[in-house]
């Protein structure tokens, strides 16, 4: 067995179909089970109360530069 690619509607690829030996021998098993994100977040909490920022301001401003996009 072969890659297989999926493609939608227009022709573009969308997806791939690997067969499970080419995908055990690349070791991407072992990427997917790594573990992701921050282990101690209470190390995080109150990280910007000292700051002298509004952060509903600044979300504010985060959102409006994406709009612009």
């Amino acid at each position: 067995m072969r890659v297989q690619y999926i493609y939608d509607a227009e022709g573009r690829r969308t997806g791939v179909i690997v067969p499970i030996d080419l995908w055990y021998s690349l070791g991407i098993e072992k990427s997917v089970e790594k573990e992701c994100g921050i282990r101690e977040p209470e190390k995080y909490r109150g990280i910007y109360r000292s700051l002298k920022v509004d952060l509903k301001d600044e979300l504010r401003k985060m959102r409006d530069e994406w709009d612009r996009l």
